[in-house]
């Protein structure tokens, strides 16, 4: 900072026409007693012949609009050819990198024809202020920022809101991905998922409501029941985001939701994990329990609630806990809070794959039994009587009876064990391959091609479209989230028979009977008798 001092009094009497070349450059050392450089200067300084502090300030004061003292430190100049220097060559601006070994731009003058050179980090405006405001310079900076950039509040003191969406003082708003794809494309598309998965829930709850009401709650409609319970509670998180969806999604302007900064998002995110976990294990019930009952002709899953409840409810919540105690549920994609991306796999996926797999092949282990059987019976002639058969064939032909009479009874849930593996399946896929594109640290890079564009004075869409195969396609994102959202819908369908229907409406009729009164009850009684 002395140097800096020093140059100024050179520039200041420069500019008072008193100095005539360098070698007349000589004066004395003084204490500083100034006020214009109060916050940075606490030592003697060097002042030329017949001047003081104060006049020299009063000079520099004076001539503020003409001036122009620059004296820039070569290691930042090296550091942005490094930043810059690749970027600025794919964009053929290579006249644009700094040159750190020539003059800084426009100093050169006639009193310094040679101009002033980057300085070494001694020399050079590198030093915070006595105050600790931040380096010289710094106060009050502002960036402009083009939209979909906001200015960043912390813009001028030498800090990010966000180091993963702020730079140079712009950041991308939060939700930040709403803002990399066409405008509006990702509100519209979240919207109509976030409709299907209302549209989920209300029919999921429906179907729970039937079973319970029929008193459906015997083995193995039990399994049906505990299955539509979890994906109810899998469907019904979307209560968060209808309400305030933004709300769920940011923390404030900049910062997405963890658990840490949004209670919300960590109540929201916890009850997601666990019906997620629960209704694979469930899932996983069901298959299980159709291929004993299919293949082995075994009911030991009627007699295994005890376990089933342990395990398929225990796994669920120690998934939850794990999430929640790591501090690992926070908002980074579509509507709502989930693991993070970075440990979503070993603490989420992997314990449903780890159940949703092997029920798959056990699955497709009771189709092939169920089509083998179905062909055999289709080609044995079971006409003769039972009779003429031997002990064998009459048993074949009893465990064909069995099949064919299983997978009459249990097709919904063999179907309804299907469509949720596929959905979970298509999802984890995606969030495996896809989503770790939009990883803010991935996108850096091309995210400053972006703004380049928008700098340009380009449309918003058009620099979407170039910033668009770094990024999860959109339908992809879409279709993955839409597979899952409808999940409720599809069980309601495959499930909500005609006879339920029939038979909530005897119940009702049943309890408007009892409603109606004594009259009622004796005016029915006297028909039944004349009848």
């Amino acid at each position: 900072m002395k140097q800096i001092f020093t140059a100024a009094a050179v520039v200041a009497t420069m500019a008072m026409g008193y100095l005539a070349s360098p070698a007349e450059a000589i004066g004395s050392s003084a204490e500083y007693n100034g006020t214009l450089c109060s916050d940075y200067v606490d030592y003697e300084v060097w002042l030329p012949p017949g001047f003081t502090v104060a006049s020299i300030e009063a000079a520099l004061a004076s001539q503020a609009k003409s001036v122009n003292v620059r004296f820039a430190c070569k290691s930042t100049c090296q550091k942005a050819v490094t930043a810059c220097s690749d970027f600025l060559t794919v964009f053929k601006k290579q006249a644009m990198i700094p040159k750190c070994d020539d003059p800084i731009p426009f100093t050169t003058s006639p009193e310094i024809p040679a101009g002033v050179m980057y300085q070494g980090d001694g020399a050079c405006n590198t030093v915070t202020s006595k105050s600790g405001a931040g380096p010289s310079g710094w106060a009050g900076l502002t960036a402009e920022c083009d939209a979909p950039f906001v200015t960043d509040p912390l813009a001028g003191t030498g800090k990010n809101t966000n180091d993963l969406y702020c730079m140079n003082g712009c950041c991308l708003p939060c939700p930040a991905q709403y803002s990399l794809y066409r405008t509006g494309a990702l509100e519209k598309g979240f919207k109509m998922t976030d409709t299907v998965r209302a549209v989920s829930m209300v029919l999921s709850f429906i179907l729970l409501v039937t079973y319970v009401c029929l008193g459906k709650i015997s083995h193995p409609n039990s399994l049906i029941l505990l299955f539509s319970t979890c994906v109810f509670m899998f469907s019904a998180v979307i209560i968060f985001p209808l309400y305030d969806r933004r709300g769920m999604q940011c923390a404030d302007l900049i910062n997405p939701s963890t658990q840490q900064n949004n209670l919300k998002c960590a109540i929201q995110g916890g009850i997601l994990v666990f019906a997620s976990v629960a209704t694979s294990a469930w899932c996983t019930a069901l298959i299980l329990n159709l291929h004993l009952h299919t293949v082995w002709n075994s009911a030991w899953v009627s007699t295994k609630y005890y376990t089933l409840h342990f395990l398929c409810w225990g796994v669920a919540a120690a998934v939850t806990a794990a999430a929640l105690i790591m501090g690992e549920i926070k908002w980074e994609y579509a509507t709502l809070c989930l693991i993070s991306q970075a440990r979503a796999s070993e603490m989420f996926f992997y314990p449903m794959a780890a159940m949703i797999f092997p029920a798959f092949l056990l699955h497709m282990a009771t189709f092939f039994h169920i089509a083998r059987i179905t062909i055999q019976s289709g080609n044995d002639s079971e006409t003769m009587s039972r009779s003429t058969l031997s002990a064998g064939a009459a048993a074949m032909i009893s465990h064909r009876r069995h099949v064919l009479m299983a997978i009459k009874i249990q097709w919904r849930a063999a179907l309804m064990a299907v469509c949720a593996m596929l959905a979970v399946t298509f999802y984890w896929l995606f969030y495996f391959i896809q989503l770790r594109k939009i990883n803010p640290i991935e996108l850096q890079n091309h995210i400053l091609e972006f703004v380049f564009c928008l700098k340009t004075g380009a449309e918003h869409n058009t620099c979407a479209d170039a910033l668009a195969p770094w990024l999860p396609p959109y339908g992809l994102m879409i279709a993955a989230e839409f597979l899952v959202s409808s999940i409720g819908t599809v069980i309601f369908i495959v499930f909500f028979k005609v006879e339920l229907v029939r038979e909530l409406w005897e119940k009702v009729s049943q309890l408007g009977y009892l409603v109606r009164g004594k009259s009622q009850q004796r005016k029915a009684e006297d028909q039944f008798f004349v009848i």
